[in-house]
């Protein structure tokens, strides 16, 4: 009876185990694609102001 119970309790740690470390995978790929999303938004935005910046004659007639 000992030995089952032992099984029962161990199965019971593992699946909660796995539900933990499945839970902050999601989290740290739901952060790493906001964190690479406003990253290429940065760079986007930097590479357009240098390009008004560098090409002032663009804009005059």
């Amino acid at each position: 009876m000992r030995k089952r119970n032992n099984i029962k309790m161990t199965k019971i740690v593992l699946t909660i185990s796995f539900i933990i470390l499945f839970g902050r995978l999601i989290y740290a790929a739901i952060g790493s694609y906001s964190h690479h999303k406003s990253q290429k938004q940065a760079q986007v935005e930097q590479s357009m102001s240098s390009a008004t910046q560098e090409n002032p004659s663009d804009k005059t007639p």
